[in-house]
């Protein structure tokens, strides 16, 4: 197992940074998901008799829209914040350890600026499919919800071919290969596997499917909200490699003062 060794000042602060703005909306995000989509079911029963409600159809909603609205104009930046600041922070250790072949810094970099890039195009879908809604903006707001989920999609994938990348230099080369590395190798595959699911069942739920409708449209209701927090889950791994680092950090500090 690589042993990194104590993380500088500044990219202590950015850990924290990425810890506190990752956390906040990991939290935020998981609750206004599931609280919208409860809130409607509690005050639109005549709908859910028909059928059951999207995350879309829920901010319908006098009341949920708005309020989720702000909180997506609130959490998406924060969200990009602390990406950036976990994809800085682990630049910087790397770069500092001198560590790695030209090639691999040649690759971790790019990794590193297709993820900043991949994150501001899916927390600006937050904003956009949040700030358009239906009914009276369908297709603004249809057009936010693709450029979401597949900008973050795509975070889950090039942040596990980096996370593999980082886990794959020498021994004390960085703090993002340990126990978080090994988790994320196994959990990647709960997002992947749902947005597998997710785009098969929005696919069928165009068709004429007879019988069995009404079972694959609940199943694609149920879907959307377990791959938003799959894909929050997986940026919640990251928090193992974080943890460790800051108390690693903490140590010598520690170690220091007492000398």
């Amino acid at each position: 197992m690589s042993v990194a060794p104590p993380i500088g000042r500044r990219s202590a602060g950015l850990v924290a940074l990425a810890i506190g703005a990752t956390g906040f909306v990991i939290v935020v995000v998981n609750g206004l998901i599931y609280w919208a989509r409860s809130f409607y079911a509690a005050h639109h029963p005549e709908f859910m008799a028909e059928r059951p409600a999207t995350i879309s159809q829920a901010l319908s909603d006098k009341i949920v829209g708005p309020f989720f609205a702000v909180g997506m104009l609130i959490c998406a930046p924060i969200l990009l914040i602390g990406v950036a600041a976990l994809l800085r922070a682990a630049w910087g250790e790397y770069r500092r350890s001198d560590l790695g072949t030209s090639q691999d810094v040649r690759r971790i970099l790019i990794l590193t600026w297709i993820l900043v890039v991949l994150q501001a195009m899916a927390s600006s879908g937050m904003i956009m499919l949040s700030q358009f809604r239906f009914p009276d903006h369908h297709e603004l707001h249809m057009v936010g919800s693709y450029i979401f989920f597949f900008s973050q999609a795509f975070v889950v994938v090039v942040g596990e071919m980096l996370s593999r990348s980082y886990a794959r230099q020498p021994e004390g080369a960085t703090f993002l290969a340990g126990a978080g590395a090994r988790l994320r190798r196994v959990y990647v595959w709960v997002p992947i596997g749902l947005g597998v699911a997710y785009l098969a069942l929005f696919i069928l739920k165009g068709y004429d499917l007879g019988a069995i409708y009404d079972t694959a449209y609940a199943a694609y209701t149920l879907t959307e909200p377990m791959l938003i927090s799959s894909f929050l889950g997986y940026l919640f791994t990251y928090h193992f490699d974080m943890v460790q680092a800051l108390r690693g950090y903490w140590r010598s500090r520690s170690s220091v003062a007492s000398i």
